[in-house]
């Protein structure tokens, strides 16, 4: 079976971007044709994978143009394309960017965001790298990704984030450091201190 899309950009430049995106994270076979700014895909595949690879084509042509907002990323894409020292979950990314300004959730395997793409992968790499700094800390899970949401929004570092949350009575201090209120609602929390 085959499908086809069309797409027209603003830009040549955009154009160029959307052909990086596909060719780094569209895997089903796939024909380009492009004419100045629009550009016309052929997919083949069985029709579970050509509605698979649909909507991820049309998520990175919204990439590329950019204007679209809220911009919807799929994470797949995204953790793809940002380079993590650690793994970072989902809903920290869109935490750390609504503390700083910037209105975010993830809604499924898509995170919808205010913030362009660039912000985005940089705000990943940023949290990957705390996530890691974290890891020398006796910190549960759960509180980790409060601590470096924290320490994103503010530049602390985690040791000196978590100290601060401490002191807030957010964490409690024991063997381990954990959460004093559930977890959805310390995140509540947090986001609330930074409006």
């Amino acid at each position: 079976m085959y499908l086809t899309l069309s797409f027209k950009f603003r830009t040549r430049e955009e154009v160029e971007r959307f052909l990086t995106l596909l060719e780094r994270h569209v895997k089903t076979p796939y024909l380009v044709n492009t004419r100045l700014t629009h550009v016309y895909i052929q997919l083949e595949g069985d029709a579970r994978e050509l509605k698979d690879a649909a909507t991820v084509v049309k998520s990175l042509a919204g990439l590329a143009k950019g204007a679209r907002r809220p911009l919807q990323i799929p994470l797949l894409v995204l953790f793809r394309d940002a380079e993590l020292a650690r793994p970072v979950p989902p809903d920290a990314v869109a935490d750390a960017l609504s503390a700083t300004g910037r209105p975010s959730t993830v809604r499924g395997d898509v995170l919808v965001t205010s913030a362009s793409y660039e912000e985005v992968l940089t705000t990943a790499e940023k949290l990957s790298r705390l996530y890691e700094e974290a890891e020398k800390l006796p910190l549960t899970p759960q509180a980790k990704k409060v601590a470096v949401v924290y320490a994103f929004a503010k530049g602390l570092p985690v040791e000196r984030a978590v100290e601060e949350l401490v002191g807030e009575g957010f964490l409690n201090r024991g063997g381990v450091i954990s959460l004093r209120y559930r977890l959805e609602e310390a995140r509540r929390m947090l986001l609330s201190k930074f409006k």
